[in-house]
């Protein structure tokens, strides 16, 4: 009889010696910390760690190339690199998961079920599905291991229901104790392969932990065959009629997509490969003589979507249930990429201006490496990141095999119900799904007796927490600039149908802490009412149409489940309405969404609902409730979110749909909720709806006028008085900016742009900027030309007083730019009083990460304010580019993820727009600003102006200069 051999490094399986390695998981303990050789510690390359096996053998990873070996005498100290590949195990990059790499085992055994079911078929697929593993571990494809282990369990759960050996009584063949033990020895050396597989399929396993999965399964055929010679022995016929069908296998749409840490891994290799490839052809492109802007944009747009969809991948790691080291670094580094690539975006916007700075293509070279090194540090500390979750989740399979070794008669059983009865046995999150996978199969399979009570039991019901979709979604800067992830398909029958009694809180709170963020809340998982809820009462939707994430959020639907949320009867979710009303143009027209109100007003009960009863509760408890939501949401779009009709076809054609609509429901059952919606449409129409209004509390301060109104002079106006009249011109454009104007990037359009207030300030600020340059180059003194200078610094500093934001980013855009910056006798000739201004907004708006000390004085400041809106785009640049606008797992579902990210942006932009300025507009003023304004040149041309006033000098002739100008010469 072949049993597993122990010269797999699991020495003392059973008995209490086997407890002492519970925890010793891949990760240095903290005795290891304490008591490990500081010296090996410190002759160790920066890009290489050490860890511990469960023996408590020392080897050594590679945090980049992921190589392992033994001795630490094997890596050249100076270059970083293994100086033998003969005892260290290289974890080569595995390329992308094949179309079967997730499903095969489904294939295979649909394969054996329509075949003619033979001991000598069973045989040969295991044997094949074992060489194919061992093949596997060959080629260090670590991203097949778990599906091909998982095909080898479930080929043996069909052998062993197929021969009857499971549930029906085996005392009747002759030999039975032989065929008892037999099983058991299958159910032993399949432990221990999931055990081994688990181990091997590792962000940085030990290095021999895939020639132990090898022998693993090399024990698993060895028993299979003993086992089927038995039973051909004592003539046990195959049956599939006693094959039980899992629910999965039946229901393609629940099915979870098993992915492993190495085909993540192997994802985000592939996704930081382009990123490089990108990166590397801007800066080339950027080192040649001439290029076309054009291209500048193009690629840094390019490389925008690559790291979005690069962040969208690890988002899907879920890691708020855990607390450490790696978790740290894995959240710095992530806010670190995504302060790189806006860093970078605004850089290349930068490069594109009219006015440009004269190191502007060193900033976006700068920019690019930035997002490089960010791309490379963070890959680090997600291996750290899914290797610690590894880790844990292998320490709980090995208290499972230290329970098995307990109760060696009751193997399966014990194993079916501490998978069922802990959720932490169960698939805690996307990524933590392989040994789930494997042990979801090995469960099925009790040992020579029935499944326990209890396990059938919780079976369905622990089933649909895990049935999630596992596909890939994008991030915004909104969180992280940013994915969030993990789909859950709640809606009404699926969980009545699947939760039969109400969660405990105990419950919620544990699976709160194994899924994080993402557990499901209350509403959406518990939910108490659901046996006593009636059927006709149910959503309309179905299991298909709308995905929810943990938080209880939806992520993505229909555009009728969206509308169905929308008016939802049993709830109200007021950030949902405003969100759908922010952004619905970005999918849908108003007339369709009009359409669909009216549809979902004039709802109609099912057809079988007969029962008077009943129809009286569908009236008050449903279509009531979503007549009332349905008026509601179309009340606040007409009075807020509905455009001027002017030039906006669609939303006068929907609102004279409203109109007409009601109107014929004025005489009717509904005349109160039609005449609510009259109302709001008479109010509309006479202009006295909602709107801004001055706060009178206190009397504008009086304008600072010159001496001679009709004769001015831009160093005769106070500096003060510029500000005011610049920040009464851009807040007037900035509060009229609407939210149409924020989505699907219509700034970008050239014709027929609905952005027509953010192009209005995209001009002003790039004519504000050219301002500053032409008024400073048009005074060929010295002294004239510094005084200029000057007023410019303390009008900005004066629109900083004034919050006004945008003006500040312009002026300095203007000094920053190629023909003032070289300016050096001019910039030497300010005092320090001044210069400690100009020094002082230029930190404050210092555009490093992402903005982020001018991000903290904003939110600081209280209204009215004009915001930086570069800063705005920016962000919606960053959630349009790095988001698609269906879902990837489903293309049909609208990604209202994406939309919630850009509302939350829309909001900002609106929370300044509320309280406006109180201040007297001056027309003399304003009309010599606009003046201007138009007067500015193009950038050669203010280069050449900027060469004649101070040519270039080299640095002794820069010396001889000062030294002349000081008197010494």
């Amino acid at each position: 009889m072949m049993m597993p051999s122990n010269e797999m490094g699991y020495d003392n399986l059973e008995g209490d010696d086997f407890n002492m390695n519970v925890g010793r998981v891949h990760r240095m303990s903290e005795s290891s910390r304490r008591s490990g050789d500081s010296s090996t510690s410190a002759r160790l390359p920066p890009q290489w760690g050490k860890r511990t096996t469960y023996d408590g053998q020392v080897y050594y990873f590679n945090k980049v190339t992921d190589e392992t070996c033994w001795d630490i005498e094997e890596i050249n100290p100076e270059t970083g690199e293994l100086m033998s590949q003969r005892s260290a195990v290289p974890q080569e990059r595995p390329p992308s998961a094949g179309p079967n790499s997730n499903n095969d085992y489904r294939s295979t055994t649909a394969r054996i079920l329509e075949s003619e079911l033979t001991w000598n078929l069973l045989l040969q697929e295991i044997t094949h599905s074992v060489q194919l593993l061992n093949q596997s571990a060959q080629l260090k494809r670590k991203d097949l291991y778990v599906q091909q282990s998982t095909t080898i369990v479930e080929i043996i759960r069909l052998m062993l229901y197929a021969s009857g050996t499971v549930k029906h009584d085996i005392q009747h063949y002759p030999n039975y104790q032989i065929l008892k033990q037999q099983n058991k020895n299958i159910m032993h050396t399949l432990n221990l392969l999931v055990f081994a597989t688990k181990t091997a399929s590792q962000v940085w396993p030990p290095p021999d932990a895939a020639l132990k999965m090898q022998q693993a399964a090399n024990d698993v055929l060895g028993a299979v065959r003993q086992f089927i010679m038995s039973a051909q022995d004592v003539d046990i016929k195959l049956d599939k009629s006693l094959i039980e069908i899992r629910p999965e296998e039946t229901r393609d749409n629940q099915e979870e997509s098993v992915q492993g840490s190495s085909e993540l891994i192997a994802q985000l290799e592939q996704c930081s490969q382009e990123i490089y490839r990108s990166t590397q052809k801007l800066v080339s492109t950027l080192r040649q003589p001439e290029y076309q802007t054009s291209f500048l944009i193009t690629q840094t747009r390019s490389i925008v979507t690559d790291v979005g969809r690069f962040l969208s991948v690890v988002d899907e790691v879920q890691y708020d249930n855990m607390n450490s080291e790696a978790t740290r670094e894995f959240k710095v580094n992530r806010i670190a990429l995504c302060n790189n690539i806006s860093g970078l975006v605004m850089a290349a916007q930068n490069a594109v201006t009219p006015i440009r700075p004269n190191n502007a293509n060193e900033q976006v070279i700068l920019g690019a490496g930035l997002v490089e090194k960010g791309v490379k540090d963070f890959m680090i500390s997600v291996k750290y990141l899914l290797q610690e979750k590894e880790a844990v989740e292998t320490e709980r399979c090995q208290k499972m095999f230290n329970e098995y070794a307990r109760r060696p008669s009751a193997v399966s059983e014990h194993i079916n119900q501490q998978y069922y009865m802990d959720p932490q046995m169960k698939t805690r999150n996307r990524r933590a799904v392989s040994l789930s996978a494997i042990n979801s199969s090995l469960n099925e399979i009790p040992e020579n007796g029935e499944k326990s009570i209890l396990s059938a039991q919780e079976d369905s019901r622990e089933r649909s927490y895990s049935q999630r979709n596992f596909n890939n979604n994008m991030t915004s800067p909104g969180r992280n600039l940013e994915q969030q992830f993990a789909d859950f398909n709640i809606n009404g029958p699926p969980i009545e149908a699947r939760y039969e009694r109400k969660v405990s809180s105990s419950s919620k709170n544990k699976l709160k802490q194994l899924l994080g963020d993402e557990a499901p809340n209350e509403t959406s998982a518990s939910a108490p009412d659901l046996n006593t809820k009636p059927w006709y009462l149910n959503y309309d939707y179905g299991n298909k149409d709308i995905v929810f994430n943990m938080e209880g959020k939806v992520k993505g639907a229909t555009f009728p489940a969206l509308i169905e949320r929308l008016t939802i009867h049993d709830s109200h979710d007021s950030s949902f309405t405003q969100t759908f009303l922010l952004t619905y143009r970005s999918f849908a027209t108003s007339m369709e969404v009009i359409d669909a109100l009216i549809r979902r007003f004039s709802i109609k009960p099912p057809p079988q609902l007969t029962n008077p009863q009943d129809l009286k509760v569908w009236n008050e408890k449903k279509a009531m409730p979503i007549r009332l939501r349905v008026c509601n949401v179309l009340k606040s779009w007409i009075e807020t979110y509905s455009l001027d009709l002017q030039g906006n076809q669609d939303d006068a054609k929907a609102l004279e749909t409203v109109r007409e609509f009601f109107t014929s429901q004025a005489t009717g059952e509904h005349a109160n909720l039609a005449n609510t919606i009259i109302k709001a449409l008479e109010k509309r129409d006479a202009g006295t709806g909602k709107k801004m209004l001055l706060n009178l509390s206190k009397e504008a301060p009086p304008p600072i006028l010159p001496k001679n109104l009709n004769y001015l002079r831009f160093l005769d106006i106070d500096p003060l008085e510029i500000a005011r009249q610049l920040t009464i011109m851009e807040s007037k454009t900035y509060t009229q900016i609407q939210p149409i104007e924020c989505l699907n990037k219509a700034w970008s359009e050239r014709e027929n742009s609905p952005a027509v207030n953010v192009k209005a300030m995209i001009e002003f600020s790039n004519k504000t900027t050219g301002w500053v340059a032409t008024a400073i180059l048009r005074e060929n003194d010295l002294k004239r030309r510094c005084n200029v200078l000057k007023h410019f610094i303390l009008v900005a500093d004066k629109c900083y007083s004034l919050n006004n934001f945008n003006t500040v980013m312009s002026i300095l855009a203007g000094f920053n730019s190629s023909p003032i910056h070289r300016l050096k006798r001019t910039w030497e000739q300010l005092s320090k009083k001044i210069n400690d201004i100009f020094e002082n907004l230029e930190r404050v708006i210092n555009p490093q990460k992402n903005y982020a000390q001018y991000r903290e004085n904003l939110h600081s400041v209280n209204p009215p304010c004009v915001p930086f809106l570069g800063v705005y785009l920016t962000d919606l640049t960053f959630i349009e580019d790095g988001n698609t606008n269906n879902l990837k797992s489903n293309n049909k579902l609208i990604n209202f993820s994406k939309q919630t990210k850009t509302a939350e942006v829309i909001r900002e932009i609106q929370q300044y727009q509320n309280q406006p300025y109180n201040l007297n507009p001056v027309k003399e003023v304003c009309d010599f600003i606009l003046k201007c304004l138009n007067e500015t040149v193009d950038e050669t041309t203010l280069y050449d102006m900027s060469l004649i006033l101070e040519p270039r000098e080299r640095e002794d002739e820069a010396i001889a200069r000062k030294l002349q100008e000081s008197g010494f010469l």
